[in-house]
């Protein structure tokens, strides 16, 4: 009997205590339902600037924003910036591919692309000047096994480029709805 009476103290304890440590860290619930963006907004992106050499990135993110809004939040594209909720510009400043691992006879084995973002959020009407509802820069990464053939390789890449540009843009809702 005094075995378990001490059990229930210790695993209390450690409740408690792992409570304290988690509370202490900084750890808080995010994105209720005050802080989500209201479903049924629409959002308009620009076509996005490229400062990277490879072509197809600013368009696979803006892709990947536009599915990324509508999945988890039900916001729309909208026809024209004057019908948008929510303006979005940005820059795709940063694409990258580098090798992370290695096979045992020293070759590449692995590759990582990383895609880099900069991104301003506005609410439709505001001012160029003003104060955006968000702005910031984000970046996602994506591994992808080597291939064999050059068509395997660049289909490879292009699949790690829509992986991580989904990444990046659910990185963009959380972060927008923590300033919301």
């Amino acid at each position: 009997m005094l075995s378990a009476n001490i059990r229930r103290y210790w695993l209390g304890a450690f409740l408690l205590l792992s409570f304290m440590l988690a509370a202490g860290c900084g750890y808080r619930f995010t994105a209720d339902s005050g802080t989500r963006l209201p479903a049924g907004q629409t959002v308009w992106v620009p076509f996005f600037k490229n400062a990277t050499v490879y072509a197809n990135g600013s368009v696979a993110l803006k892709r990947a924003i536009f599915d990324q809004f509508a999945e988890q939040r039900n916001i729309l594209p909208a026809a024209t910036a004057e019908q948008a909720d929510l303006i979005l510009e940005g820059t795709l400043s940063g694409y990258g591919a580098s090798v992370v691992s290695y096979s045992a006879a020293d070759t590449a084995k692995e590759y990582r692309l990383t895609i880099t973002a900069d991104i301003t959020v506005r609410k439709r009407g505001a001012a160029k000047d003003s104060k955006p509802l968000w702005k910031g820069s984000l970046s996602a990464w994506q591994d992808y096994p080597v291939a064999t053939t050059v068509e395997l390789q660049r289909s490879s890449e292009d699949a790690a480029l829509t992986a991580a540009s989904r990444k990046l843009a659910q990185q963009l809702i959380w972060n927008l709805e923590q300033q919301y």
